[in-house]
């Protein structure tokens, strides 16, 4: 699996995970679990084994850091539901989520989503 870094990343970033582009389809709805609302579908920009970062999201402006969102990620082979917590907006349309309380079996999935991804480039 190859990593692709973003170009702006420094050598002073602080990631504990390499991030991976998005380039083939993959989707994630998103709800709000304070609220139990759903937020819309949006599309990954980059995953990592730690989080994904979200753009093209309508209610992206309206996501705050801190916010704790369900996620369930879409590819065309399988799906993964998972819980993040917003921890930066980069735009008015990305923001990135840390997952959280994964499980040893959602850390696998995740690491096969990833690898599907890049082998289809």
């Amino acid at each position: 699996m190859t990593t692709s870094e973003s170009p702006d990343v420094q050598p002073h970033d602080r990631r504990k995970y390499p991030r991976y582009y998005v380039f083939s389809r993959l989707m994630v709805a998103i709800e709000d679990e304070t609220l139990r609302e759903s937020i819309g579908i949006g599309e990954p920009g980059d995953i990592s084994f730690g989080g994904l970062r979200v753009k093209n999201l309508p209610a992206g402006p309206h996501v705050k850091v801190g916010d704790k969102l369900g996620l369930l990620l879409l590819d065309q082979d399988d799906s993964l539901s998972l819980r993040g917590d917003v921890v930066h907006h980069g735009t008015l349309d990305t923001f990135g989520i840390e997952f959280r309380e994964l499980t040893t079996s959602q850390q696998k999935a995740v690491e096969e989503m990833i690898g599907r991804l890049h082998s289809r480039l």
